[in-house]
């Protein structure tokens, strides 16, 4: 824990944040795949960076508590109107929330309702997880996938987890990180080849994230991706926010 992670809690605590959404768009036509629920908070006017917080305070032990009120805010506007959401709605999911019997139970309660209205619940594990935080889930992700809930990793290629890893794992997609995708100089890093060696064996959804040149789509499609998600393409807007569920 450290002052930083307090500054996030004091604000949350207030109810200084909202959910925004960002879109997933087909590589091949441009249609909606899906959308990501992302978590934004202010002071006043000002909108604090996730960048001062995020993946850091994925690791404090408070965090569970705020992707638990996060399922019951999109839980509840499930149940007042399912079509604000898309075919498929990502939620970003850490250890911590892997080691917490409650935010289990809920996610896999919000998954089983999304499928009831023919929507997708897609938990992206962050790039956070260890190999061995990985495989240690593997029975809880085996059982949110017999309810409904796909299984992604984000962020590929800036944390620990590789291509040898996400063989193993009975990963529904994969999100390559900006790094890996929105210069068309990392292109060459090996680390695509590799995760396409896996795609050929068993065949991932593969997403390039972080994209904000819309000209690089044909040259993503090459490597082997199908979606793209980035300004280019989409801007966050607001979702929903605390007592404003309509």
């Amino acid at each position: 824990m450290s002052e930083r992670h307090d500054e996030f809690f004091a604000v949350f605590d207030q109810g200084n944040w909202f959910l925004a959404s960002q879109k997933i768009v087909s590589l091949a036509d441009q249609s909606t795949f899906g959308a990501e629920v992302l978590i934004r908070l202010f002071e006043g006017d000002r909108f604090l960076s996730n960048g001062k917080f995020f993946p850091g305070i994925c690791r404090d032990e408070r965090y569970p508590r705020i992707t638990q009120q996060i399922v019951d805010l999109i839980s509840e506007q499930l149940d007042a109107d399912a079509n604000l959401f898309e075919k498929h709605v990502f939620l970003n999911v850490t250890p911590t929330d892997f080691s917490n019997a409650l935010t289990v139970e809920k996610l896999a309660a919000l998954g089983r309702k999304f499928h009831e209205t023919q929507r997708e619940l897609v938990l992206e594990l962050s790039e956070i997880f260890t190999p061995s935080e990985l495989f240690d889930c593997l029975e809880t992700v085996k059982a949110f996938r017999e309810d409904g809930i796909l299984i992604g990793l984000d962020d590929y290629g800036t944390g620990v987890i590789r291509a040898e890893d996400i063989a193993k794992f009975p990963f529904d997609l994969v999100k390559s990180d900006r790094s890996l995708c929105g210069y068309e100089e990392a292109w060459e890093n090996p680390l695509h080849g590799e995760l396409m060696l896996v795609n050929d064996d068993r065949p991932l959804i593969l997403i390039a994230e972080g994209i904000e040149n819309i000209d690089q789509a044909k040259g993503l499609a090459a490597l082997g991706y199908q979606y793209v998600q980035g300004y280019a393409f989409d801007l966050p807007s607001k979702l929903i926010q605390p007592n404003e569920v309509v």
